[in-house]
């Protein structure tokens, strides 16, 4: 029995295997959020889940774990995110 790797996010279907496409079509679908205000369902690994703007947080981290597999893939080395630094 083989596992299909495609899944849905949002209107687009995108290969897993592929992870700079999987960061595109998730940027698409917090572009439709943050400017609609619209609800957009993803649907990985078996689960489905529907984004808002209440829950961008989770959808930001997504897109930053699908960057870094897209660097890896091709050949990129990820640079960490810059530290903040709070003075008092």
């Amino acid at each position: 029995m083989s596992v299909s790797s495609l899944v849905q996010i949002g209107n687009d279907t995108v290969d897993l295997n592929k992870p700079c496409d999987v960061v595109t079509a998730l940027r698409k679908v917090k572009l439709s959020v943050v400017t609609g205000g619209i609800a957009q369902t993803v649907r990985l690994d078996g689960e489905e889940v529907t984004f808002t703007k209440a829950n961008l947080t989770a959808l930001n981290a997504l897109i930053v774990e699908y960057e870094a597999a897209c660097a890896r893939a091709s050949g990129k080395t990820s640079r960490g995110r810059a530290r903040r630094a709070r003075w008092g």
